[in-house]
């Protein structure tokens, strides 16, 4: 069933955003709604291009009040269920980044990725628990439990989570710890969606500026000889050692390397975070002969 607000109510919502307010048809809804995962389609009756907390309260109130869902998006990477029929709201343009190098510490606004905390943390010889991908939401990989080339050693990211506004069901806007909303800030905490909008998050930096790592490609025909040694050679690593094995698929595209191009692969990758880095090399010795 499409809905279809009236004008007045979109002039009204309009007129107490610092964002943008577009339903189908307008100039820039489909770029609104669109998400990475191209797999993933939203068509919602009204996306709100959030620029703040309180626009993403509006947007909260009005889906309330119409009786419609909520859906939320900042990359659309991990889109569980599309947003159809009802109010999207997209955060991506809420991309702050504040790092408190004493506390050693990162608040983040809900559109910001991984690659604009990487440079403002490095800068003080800190680094978050980033995942395999520089370019996904930090908020939504949190949300989700987040657990990167560092999570052996610090474990996943929500547990560095130290606080987060959430916008409620009800339109509220909630400052959620340990010792506020404990129970909500629990379900936060790798819960992966469902609790509310989190319009800024909270959480630990480490000390950290040089690792040891990266991939290694082994032609697909040898996938049984890798995984055999694979299964042996992870029971000898430290915490400070965090891999991964993967099946891969590169299409034959020319800005891939020529020996990877259009070819299929088991790929194992480490990352060695500990002292000294020399060790790292050592440690991925087995596979790399």
């Amino acid at each position: 069933m499409e809905t279809i607000f009236d004008r007045s109510t979109l002039e009204e919502l309009g007129a107490g955003l610092r964002g943008a307010a577009i339903v189908p048809g307008e100039e820039g809804y489909d770029e609104a709604r669109k998400a990475w995962n191209l797999k993933a389609h939203h068509h919602p009756a009204l996306v709100v291009m959030a620029a703040g907390p309180a626009d993403v309260v509006a947007a909260v109130r009005l889906a309330r009040d119409e009786g419609l869902g909520v859906g939320v998006m900042a990359t659309g990477h991990g889109v569980v269920s599309p947003c159809d029929g009802g109010v999207l709201i997209n955060t991506s343009r809420m991309k702050g980044v504040r790092v408190d190098p004493e506390a050693r510490t990162a608040r983040v606004e809900p559109g910001a990725l991984w690659t604009d905390v990487i440079p403002e943390a490095q800068v003080f010889g800190l680094a978050g628990l980033v995942g395999s991908s520089s370019i996904v939401g930090v908020v939504g990989y949190t949300l989700g439990g987040g657990f990167g080339w560092l999570g052996r050693k610090y474990g996943f990211h929500a547990d560095s989570m130290r606080e987060a506004d959430v916008v409620s069901a009800d339109g509220e806007l909630l400052k959620v710890s340990a010792y506020e909303h404990p129970d909500l800030f629990w379900g936060l905490k790798g819960g992966s969606g469902n609790f509310g909008i989190v319009t800024s998050m909270e959480f630990a930096l480490y000390p950290l500026t040089t690792v040891y790592g990266g991939n290694l490609f082994y032609a697909l025909e040898q996938a049984a000889e890798v995984l055999e040694l694979y299964s042996r050679w992870v029971d000898t690593l430290p915490d400070e050692m965090t891999t991964a094995i993967a099946f891969m698929n590169f299409p034959p595209l020319p800005e891939l390397p020529e020996h990877l191009r259009g070819g299929s692969f088991v790929s194992v990758r480490g990352c060695y975070c500990g002292e000294p880095l020399e060790a790292g090399e050592e440690l991925l010795r087995p596979c790399r002969e």
